[in-house]
């Protein structure tokens, strides 16, 4: 078998992986690493651009997107949210909490909970309120298998949150751990797959086995804010493993769940985060509960 073959191979199964066709920048490293010199690296570009190209049309027509709010079809030129359907998700507006990104009264700094409380997370974003059909979208991508929504969640943080983050300093994107309980019966963490799509973007490392939920807890919506904070005590826990004890923890973290709501979790993560030597938090959720 050839050596060029192996490399498009290669570079096509890294492209399916992460679900995009930056073959080309790929094809550019891999000619770096094997020395072909300037002709090859062009080649190599142009062969993965191709074959890239050729790949995704093909996942296109077979696994077409879908709109995260109705659920339907969308071709491949086409928004993956359908107009209509992004008329009907409320966003949090330009009025947010500095510290938590949760929405406040005009002309507010900080939320009613933030006045009393600061979080452990020093800058908080969110995107939209949780209600109505964004509430449902949610809930058919954490109970219904419908992981592509993740996508959309996560370029709507970037559509605006972008230059925050970027300005913030980050040196990895952390996503809130589920248990294995959990994962087993969903086949995937829902906030890991929003940080993923985040720290491509920022071009930053996605540390998803930093944190891991030891213990598995009640749900969190069927409790007050009170008990929240008790459940998850001795829930989470920085990671022992031995990959992660051999990474050096990051100083600035961007720290990612789907919803904030009283804020326990995010702030249960962000305490342990810190006591393992993170200095810096941005908090970032795909949408918060309504109401100041």
């Amino acid at each position: 078998m050839s050596a060029h073959f192996l490399l498009a191979q290669k570079m096509c199964w890294a492209g399916w992986r992460e679900g995009s066709c930056e073959f080309g920048a790929l094809a550019n490293g891999f000619a770096a690493e094997m020395r072909v010199g300037y002709k090859g690296a062009q080649s190599l570009r142009a062969w993965g651009n191709f074959f890239g190209g050729m790949v995704m049309t093909v996942f296109d027509f077979l696994y077409p997107p879908r709109c995260p709010v109705c659920n339907h079809v969308r071709l491949p030129w086409e928004e993956v949210c359908c107009p209509a359907c992004r008329k009907t998700l409320k966003a949090v507006g330009e009025d947010t909490c500095y510290f938590c990104g949760r929405q406040v009264a005009e002309q507010e700094e900080y939320c009613s909970r933030c006045q009393k409380k600061r979080p452990v997370y020093e800058r908080g974003f969110s995107v939209f309120l949780y209600e109505g059909t964004l509430r449902e979208s949610l809930m058919g991508f954490k109970f219904r298998g419908r992981e592509w929504n993740g996508r959309f969640y996560a370029e709507e943080i970037l559509r605006c949150h972008k230059k925050e983050l970027a300005a913030f300093g980050a040196e990895a994107v952390v996503p809130v751990p589920v248990h294995r309980r959990k994962m087993r019966k969903r086949g995937y963490n829902q906030a890991e797959i929003i940080a993923r799509y985040i720290a491509k973007e920022l071009r930053l490392p996605c540390r998803s086995r930093l944190l891991v939920r030891k213990r598995y807890t009640t749900p969190q919506k069927e409790l007050g804010e009170t008990e929240r904070l008790q459940n998850l005590l001795d829930a989470f826990a920085v990671s022992d493993a031995p990959r992660e004890k051999k990474r050096m923890t990051p100083k600035s973290v961007i720290l990612v769940d789907d919803i904030l709501t009283t804020g326990s979790t995010l702030e249960v993560c962000g305490r342990i985060l810190k006591r393992a030597g993170v200095e810096r938090i941005a908090a970032v959720t795909v949408c918060t509960g309504s109401g100041y």
